[in-house]
């Protein structure tokens, strides 16, 4: 499988000229994205496709905030469409259901599932990227993402490496719960540091971290993983990004 980088990794120089921003990665080998953190409309939508014709490149997904998602479906849908396509991805839990009542939290996934059907009937699958946020108890003995997990039936999900094991939850059972719905994978690694008495983490370059994606990778294509892409918080977005490119190539884990 050949990897991509999700765009939040270089939000800052997308924000200021997307096709500039991505001609260091199509240097790079790097020809699939996860477009976020842009305006879905027509005119970012007719550049990131002339980036698809120019330089061949591949949109695996856009991953967009859920008010957007749910409010302004035919505008994300028309704009999936333009550069073909077929992925939706909600970003994050709403701050309501995070900081909420449990029942706007199930609000949250009666919605998900009656736009996931919206999407479907105009030949668009939706998926759902979590955070650590997921993993929080509810008051029935459950995590949210079991409740997301037994609550929705045909949803997809982009799983991130770096909340999980952030969360103390295991990657490779987090995958197998996924099994088949499992759409894509984050892939960003997490080091451990000291602050005082305190070890606190933080996401990182692939390799330089505690987390093993040899298994990731590997039991992620094997439940029918369809993309993998780099995604780091950081201020020097493309080293990074080829650090974690160059780690992947050379442990043999991805095509170039």
């Amino acid at each position: 499988m050949r990897v991509g980088v999700q765009t939040f990794t270089i939000r800052k120089s997308q924000k200021r000229n997307i096709e500039k921003s991505y001609l260091p990665l199509i240097e790079m080998g790097i020809v699939n994205f996860e477009v976020a953190r842009i305006k879905f409309n027509k005119k970012n939508a007719l550049i990131i496709k002339s980036l698809i014709e120019k330089y061949n490149i591949n949109i695996s997904a856009i991953q967009v905030k859920p008010k957007y998602v749910f409010n302004h479906k035919e505008e994300i849908i028309e704009f999936a469409k333009t550069i073909n396509c077929e992925n939706v991805v909600v970003s994050m839990l709403p701050f309501k259901c995070i900081l909420g009542k449990e029942e706007k939290f199930y609000e949250f996934i009666s919605t998900l599932d009656e736009t996931y059907e919206f999407y479907k009937q105009n030949s668009i699958n939706l998926a759902y990227h979590h955070h650590n946020w997921e993993y929080i108890t509810l008051s029935n003995g459950h995590t949210r993402m079991e409740e997301l997990l037994s609550k929705t039936h045909k949803i997809k999900f982009v799983f991130d490496t770096y909340w999980t094991v952030k969360s103390s939850f295991d990657p490779l059972k987090q995958i197998q719960q996924f099994n088949d719905r499992l759409l894509g994978v984050h892939l960003r690694d997490l080091a451990l540091y000291k602050k005082n008495i305190k070890v606190l983490s933080k996401d990182c370059e692939l390799g330089n971290g505690i987390i093993n994606f040899k298994e990731i990778i590997e039991n992620a294509i094997s439940v029918g993983c369809k993309y993998l892409v780099i995604e780091q918080k950081t201020k020097t977005p493309y080293k990074s990004i080829s650090t974690s490119y160059n780690y992947l190539v050379n442990n043999n884990l991805i095509e170039r």
